[in-house]
């Protein structure tokens, strides 16, 4: 065979060979003319896509390109057609099932022997998994270090924190140490002692709440928090609140204004916990408004939703740490440049208490000396209207804890092996009536009560030797003669939810946490013996 036509023969072979391999690669191959409309698709187009060619050449081959990638894609496109540089880009192509895959994108002139373009060339390549696992991986590693600022940030805030406790915690022990040295010395005249003894008891309860706070957000972030759910008409256990706060916003001069809804209807809440919610509320909003300044507190009905709104013309809030101002351990004010006692903690806790009642609470502001606005939202609920305001699911009254009762003719032995605790009881207790019988330990007591038969028993928890659980399961057990079933009250520290279970257990009434709140010590004790009543 000649040698020219071997040649001939061997390109025909050589293109047919190149033809057969631009259709079957899974690389979707295609070609353009000079003016950027595609004229070639190899089989792999139309696998993919599930249409002919007559959807694809042209232009026609846009409408696979994702709406979202279009526009640059595009623009490119164009780019290189005017430059005749190579084109290249990542973007998501449309699947024969409807969905989208990444693909890469690469297309290059062909010119002929003097350098002039007439046609271009180019791939798809499928880059969908290599893409995703790139993005996760990048979204991974912007996790990590968001995980880690955040925890920076924590580290920094409880620095701070703890600063700002140690400042707090000393500073009414400074006051409390100062003026009992004072009063112990003997040379001030009585005036001066009653100042003094106003001012220790004035700061040993501002230290009580700091520690309330503190045990309360601990119990919080151990999720050991329960609720007593009964049915509370919110109205009636507001105006409770807005009386209680009524004598601190007038000692401040700051107006207390309340529009309260008597018809807003019952919610489902721990009576407790959600006064807890109201008072921290109401009292940060008097703390932060000057004097001539003003506090509203609003309740009506939403819908089917009760809406608290505690409205003040305070310090307001700043816009950057609005976003913050129920976080933990955080504080618009640094410890050295804050000028309001306490921790903090108050509207954390308020957040997690709301929650916990199934309701929401936001916090608004317009900024710095502008007022603050909090509203809590929470799910009304059916009830029948007994006209006793808060009700429990029996309907009956719910007692008030807070008001005091002559214990006229009740006999009460109270135990505790901490001498100042006793007398501190002992004196209490007498004046409101009672006759006082005091133990100093768990087998002194055991030894009177089978001597006498007092009303109540009130006993301490943590005692060496026999602890206030092994007394009272021990009085339990004695014969009925000698007064097993007399009504008993743990007087305690030990103020976790567990702690109180514990205590009702082992065969105590009532679980009352110290230091000695009396007038509810009183209540608890009428509540115990049959025929008393609060007056």
């Amino acid at each position: 065979m000649p040698v020219h036509l071997y040649q001939e023969a061997y390109k025909r072979k050589a293109a047919c060979r190149t033809c057969i391999v631009a259709e079957k690669t899974p690389l979707k191959i295609f070609t353009a003319r000079v003016d950027g409309t595609k004229d070639y698709f190899n089989e792999s187009w139309f696998e993919y896509a599930g249409v002919g060619l007559g959807k694809l050449v042209g232009w026609a081959w846009v409408d696979l390109i994702h709406t979202e990638d279009r526009e640059e894609n595009l623009k490119r496109w164009k780019q290189s057609l005017r430059t005749g540089e190579p084109f290249s880009v990542e973007n998501r192509l449309r699947h024969v099932t409807g969905s989208y895959r990444w693909h890469s994108s690469y297309v290059v002139p062909i010119r002929d022997a003097v350098g002039r373009i007439w046609m271009w060339t180019g791939y798809c390549m499928d880059i969908h998994e290599t893409k995703m696992k790139t993005e996760e991986l990048e979204c991974s590693l912007a996790k990590e270090r968001e995980t880690r600022k955040d925890a920076e940030r924590v580290n920094h805030s409880k620095d701070e924190f703890f600063a700002m406790l140690s400042h707090e915690l000393r500073n009414p022990l400074n006051a409390i140490l100062g003026w009992s040295q004072l009063i112990l010395q003997g040379t001030m005249n009585s005036e001066s002692v009653r100042k003094g003894i106003e001012t220790i008891e004035r700061n040993a309860r501002i230290q009580n709440k700091l520690i309330e706070d503190l045990f309360e957000m601990s119990r919080i972030n151990a999720g050991k928090v329960t609720l007593e759910l009964l049915r509370i008409d919110l109205s009636s256990l507001t105006e409770v609140v807005v009386d209680s706060a009524a004598p601190v916003a007038e000692a401040k001069k700051v107006r207390l204004r309340k529009i309260i809804d008597s018809e807003v209807g019952v919610v489902l809440a721990d009576q407790n916990r959600f006064q807890q919610v109201l008072w921290n509320l109401l009292s940060n909003a008097i703390k932060f408004t000057p004097e001539e300044g003003e506090v509203e507190i609003h309740v009506q009905r939403v819908g089917s939703r009760a809406e608290v709104k505690v409205k003040d013309s305070g310090i307001g809030i700043k816009r950057e740490f609005l976003p913050h101002v129920f976080d933990r351990f955080r504080q618009a004010d640094s410890p050295a440049s804050r000028q309001q006692i306490g921790l903090g903690l108050g509207l954390a806790i308020v957040k997690e208490l709301v929650l916990l009642h199934r309701g929401t609470v936001i916090a608004e502001s317009d900024g710095e000396g502008k007022g603050s606005v909090f509203t809590v939202s929470l799910p009304l609920i059916q009830h029948r209207d007994t006209g006793t305001g808060i009700e429990n699911q029996t309907g009956i009254l719910l007692e008030c804890d807070d008001t005091p009762l002559p214990l006229t003719g009740l006999t009460l032995l109270v135990i505790d092996d901490e001498r100042d605790s006793l007398e501190f009881a002992k004196e209490a207790l007498t004046t409101q009536g009672g006759t006082v019988i005091i133990a100093g330990s768990a087998a002194e007591g055991l030894e009177i009560l089978k001597a006498k038969r007092p009303d109540v028993i009130i006993c301490d928890i943590s005692m060496p030797g026999k602890n206030g659980y092994q007394f009272i399961r021990e009085v339990r057990s004695m014969p009925k003669s000698t007064g097993s079933s007399t009504p008993a009250i743990a007087l305690t520290g030990f103020a976790r939810p567990e702690d109180r279970t514990k205590a009702l257990i082992a065969g105590f009434q009532k679980h009352i946490i110290k230091p000695l709140d009396t007038l509810k010590l009183i209540a608890a004790i009428t509540d115990l013996v049959p025929g008393q009543s609060l007056s």
